[in-house]
């Protein structure tokens, strides 16, 4: 993955809606198809309404992945799919492939491919509203999506990588490494001197302690990556997990990190994180490899999101990261270059 910037991203929407109605055939529908803006975030989103279904198109930002990144990650939708994880399934051309290629205004080629659009669906929380405590998601919810992460987990164990798996690695090296992933938190240019020694001091501990963790095929595999509340939807009940626009091969342990972390800054962050994790048992058994990979993977994606922020001056996370994720995140830093312990809430095996 290289790192991205706001300049990178397609930002004329009606150039993008061009885009993608013209990529409309290469997947079997008609260009009087509804085509209909939802969202730009990495990628540009459309939904897509005709008489087969309903359908979420993806304009993808020129440079994120390669060709053959994408097709891997449409690989393990199908694979989650048939393991019985609540996804959306990627919806594929006519030769079999899940990609098709625009050429743009410049004579550049622009991907875009296709998944199910899940009807009825909403976000299980807002990931900032739930750390301030403006929010608090339900803790059978929490509990559901410790269960679906496990299922994720049983099936990436079982099956593994599928074959030709192409993704990028969330190990030591890419999540706290010199050419890490999203970057590194210390080099944000608003911290102060002390705030700057102690994120690098404390990415070069937890880039260590990285290292040092088990790695075998129980411990370690396709991740999803990015399992905050917003990319986890409640729909009739049940949980589906969306945006695998970050997957890759990582420790299982870092997907349950990323869904709990933005819980840790809440008043009941105990007792929030406690109901993932309790969701999670009731699947899938928690190591003493988990426990000590806990603590370290919890920090190393705090960490990711204020490194994330460093080329992003101008978005409205960054602002959030800044005022809000930086101060708890410093003492934690602190206590964890003194202990090897953050203070955010512990996983316990069994």
């Amino acid at each position: 993955m290289q790192r991205s910037t706001a300049a990178d991203l397609v930002v004329d929407v009606d150039s993008a809606d061009d885009l993608a109605r013209r990529a409309l055939s290469d997947f079997g529908f008609s260009g009087a198809a509804d085509l209909r803006f939802v969202t730009r975030r990495e990628n540009l989103v459309f939904r897509v309404t005709a008489d087969a279904g309903e359908w979420a198109l993806k304009v993808h930002r020129p440079g994120y992945h390669t060709d053959s990144e994408i097709e891997s990650e449409a690989a393990f939708l199908r694979s989650l799919a048939g393991a019985g994880v609540g996804v959306a399934r990627p919806l594929p051309r006519v030769d079999g492939s899940h990609l098709a290629h625009v050429t743009d205004a410049r004579g550049a080629t622009v991907q875009v491919s296709m998944q199910e659009w899940l009807p009825s669906a909403t976000p299980l929380g807002s990931s900032p509203d739930t750390f301030t405590g403006r929010a608090c998601p339900a803790e059978a919810d929490l509990r559901e999506l410790g269960r679906t992460i496990a299922l994720l987990h049983d099936c990436a164990e079982r099956s593994g990588a599928p074959v030709g798996y192409d993704r990028h690695a969330w190990d030591a090296a890419g999540l706290c490494g010199p050419g890490a992933l999203w970057g590194r938190a210390g080099d944000l240019p608003t911290l102060t001197h002390s705030q700057r020694a102690t994120l690098v001091d404390v990415e070069g501990a937890v880039a260590r302690d990285l290292r040092r963790l088990d790695r075998s095929p129980a411990s370690y595999g396709p991740i999803h990556a990015d399992l905050t509340l917003e990319n986890v939807l409640v729909s009739g009940g049940g949980i589906a997990v969306i945006d695998f626009d970050d997957c890759g091969e990582g420790w299982y342990l870092f997907d349950l990190a990323t869904a709990c972390f933005f819980l840790t800054g809440h008043p009941r962050g105990g007792e929030l994180v406690a109901a993932v994790l309790d969701g999670y048992r009731a699947q899938r058994p928690l190591t003493r490899h988990d426990a000590e990979a806990w603590q370290p993977l919890l920090l190393a994606r705090a960490l990711s999101y204020l490194a994330w922020s460093v080329d992003r001056p101008d978005e409205e996370a960054t602002a959030f990261h800044l005022e809000h994720l930086l101060p708890h995140i410093i003492p934690a830093a602190s206590r964890y270059l003194a202990t090897g312990r953050t203070g955010w809430p512990e996983l316990v095996a069994g």
